[in-house]
């Protein structure tokens, strides 16, 4: 397998997206306009207002960001790492540097999760308490 050259040289295009839509828990194809380097395409839907970046063959999103600039930065560190990225097959996206991807992964998706701030919090009362009194 070998690398994706960097930087990705991208270029606009239309292609089908699968999109939640309606009550159901079902994909439809949605075709929107958007912007394809290799295995990777950027988009955005009027509705969402964030910039999505997918696996092209497998149609699976990887992350969801607020800026373009953001998500090709993205698609720049997920085509260093050496992996299998034109399988149509997500589960097929494997290589050497399958770790290395899925760090990235966790370091660039965001912490919708969170829903308080407990961490700083905790942070805030452990500086506290070791200061000296």
């Amino acid at each position: 397998m070998s690398r994706i050259p960097t930087p990705l040289t991208w270029k606009r295009r239309n292609f089908a997206v699968f999109e939640p839509k309606g009550l159901t828990d079902r994909l439809y194809a949605v075709a929107v306009s958007g912007i394809v380097s290799g295995p990777f395409a950027i988009y955005r839907l009027p509705e969402s207002g964030r910039f999505h970046l997918i696996h092209l063959p497998s149609q699976e999103k990887i992350v969801s960001l607020d800026m373009q600039g953001a998500c090709k930065y993205a698609a720049e560190q997920y085509a260093a790492c050496d992996v299998n990225w034109w399988t149509c097959i997500p589960e097929e996206v494997v290589g050497p540097d399958l770790q290395e991807m899925r760090n990235l992964h966790a370091r660039l998706k965001p912490d919708s999760w969170i829903a308080s701030d407990w961490r700083k919090r905790r942070d805030t009362n452990e500086k506290t308490l070791m200061l000296p009194a």
